[in-house]
C-alpha cells in the first residue's frame, strides 16, 4: 500500500493532495491513512504542510527521498512484467489487458476494491 501511494503521490502535479483526498482516492478508512502516512513520513518519503487557503487542511508532499523509492519501485515491477510477458506477441499483449480490464470492472461492479492498470 505504501507503494502505491507513493507511486500516486510522484505521478500528480499541482497541488498536492489532503489526507480526505487520499481516503477518497484508496478507499481506506482516515484511521488507514493516518498510520500509512505516519509510517511514510517516518521514513523521511513524505512530509505535511499547510493549505494556503485552510490552515487546518495538511497537504502531503512527496520528498525527494519519495520520489527515489516510487521511481525505485516502478523500476522494479516494470521488469517483472517484461520478464512475465517475453513470450507475447502483441496481439496477445493487447488480448490480456482487455481482458485484465473486464477483470477489473467486473470487480468494481461486484463491490470490490481493484485498481486498474491506469491507478483506477
Amino acid at each position: 500500500m505504501q507503494s502505491f501511494l507513493l507511486s500516486y503521490l510522484n505521478a500528480l502535479g499541482g497541488t498536492p493532495p489532503c489526507q480526505h483526498d487520499i481516503t477518497e482516492r484508496f478507499n481506506i478508512k482516515h484511521s488507514t491513512a493516518t498510520g500509512l502516512l505516519g509510517r511514510l513520513c517516518e521514513k523521511g518519503f513524505v512530509e505535511f504542510e499547510a493549505d494556503e487557503y485552510d490552515k487546518r487542511v495538511k497537504r502531503v508532499v512527496i520528498t525527494q527521498a519519495g520520489r527515489d523509492a516510487a521511481e525505485q519501485t516502478k523500476a522494479r515491477l516494470d521488469g517483472m512484467e517484461e520478464r512475465l510477458t517475453a513470450n507475447f506477441s502483441p496481439e496477445e499483449l493487447g488480448t490480456l489487458h482487455t481482458l485484465l480490464d473486464k477483470l477489473v470492472e467486473n470487480a468494481k461492479r461486484s463491490g470490490g476494491r481493484c485498481r486498474s492498470r491506469e491507478g483506477e
